[in-house]
């Protein structure tokens, strides 16, 4: 892929969180970085490699403790699951990818699938996630 800018790492599960994103976050510098990422990534569409590791998102983490997650074992779970829908429904490259592609695959997936993924995450119970699922028609196509 012939692209101008270097792809933007990214965990495999924060393609969902960008969906229920509405500004809230563990402080002011986390909201901050993440919004940055999401309007590099959701809005502008900037290529991804999607990884299962932490990515720009974790940096300003309060959880992240040196290079990993002090959940890493849930949530490498929630990025092999993200992984293997992307691979069921027809996304095998996870390098270089246009955020559009990586959803339009994931608009394949019921909203069960994507809750499922998501269901033990603090976040999740806010009710914005579920939202989104739902109305896959308001997701970003490029």
């Amino acid at each position: 892929m012939n692209r101008t800018k270097m792809p933007i790492i990214l965990r495999a599960h924060h393609l969902l969180c960008f969906l229920g994103f509405k500004g809230a976050g563990y402080s002011k510098e986390f909201v901050e970085n993440f919004e940055r990422v999401y309007k590099s990534v959701y809005l502008e569409n900037a290529p991804i490699t999607i990884v299962s590791f932490p990515d720009e998102i974790c940096r300003c983490c309060p959880n992240l403790a040196a290079t990993e997650c002090r959940f890493e074992g849930k949530v490498k779970k929630y990025d092999e699951k993200v992984v293997e829908l992307l691979k069921l429904y027809g996304l095998s490259d996870l390098e270089d990818v246009l955020p559009y592609e990586a959803y339009n695959v994931l608009k394949k997936a019921l909203p069960q699938q994507l809750e499922s993924i998501c269901r033990t995450c603090e976040w999740f119970a806010l009710g914005f996630c579920r939202e989104s699922f739902q109305r896959k028609d308001l997701w970003k196509n490029g």
